[in-house]
């Protein structure tokens, strides 16, 4: 694996979480950056699983106005038996929502462990973004994340 691939992974995630944080929709998703077998949730947990399933992810956290998830972190990228490339990452995430009556948004902050895999391109896609664990999480994102058995306490 040399620093081309690296930086192509890198690329990857991010044009991943820019869709994700444009509120882009099931269609574009699977178009631009997403296999057909696209799964996301909890490593240990709820995983939302092909089109149907990314449709529910999203529209599960369509509450969420504003978002960004930073990359902080990222392994080297290894391929598997299968040709998938898999990597973990480590990011900070911010999350904002407004709960209806409410006068002040909610903010949700921490920090996440995932597993990536993908499919080499070009372009490149997400086949998997799995969660595989959180830390300095604030109040509101410990009671989102509080059952990674049934998915998002929105």
């Amino acid at each position: 694996m040399g620093a081309g691939t690296e930086a192509t992974v890198w690329d990857t995630v991010e044009r991943y979480f820019d869709l994700l944080q444009a509120h882009a929709d099931a269609e574009v998703m699977l178009r631009e950056i997403l296999t057909p077998d696209f799964r996301t949730g909890f490593s240990d947990g709820y995983v939302w699983e092909g089109p149907g399933g990314l449709r529910d992810f999203l529209a599960a956290r369509s509450v969420f106005f504003d978002e960004r998830h930073t990359l902080r972190q990222m392994s080297a990228p290894e391929r598997g038996g299968d040709g998938r490339w898999t990597c973990r990452t480590r990011l900070s995430f911010f999350l904002r929502r407004l709960d209806p009556g409410e006068a002040v948004s909610r903010e949700f902050t921490g920090l996440a462990w995932h597993t990536w895999v993908l499919d080499e391109g070009p372009p490149w896609r997400v086949a998997a973004q799995l969660v595989d664990g959180f830390a300095g999480m604030n109040d509101n994102a410990r009671a989102l994340f509080s059952r990674p058995d049934e998915g998002l306490e929105t």
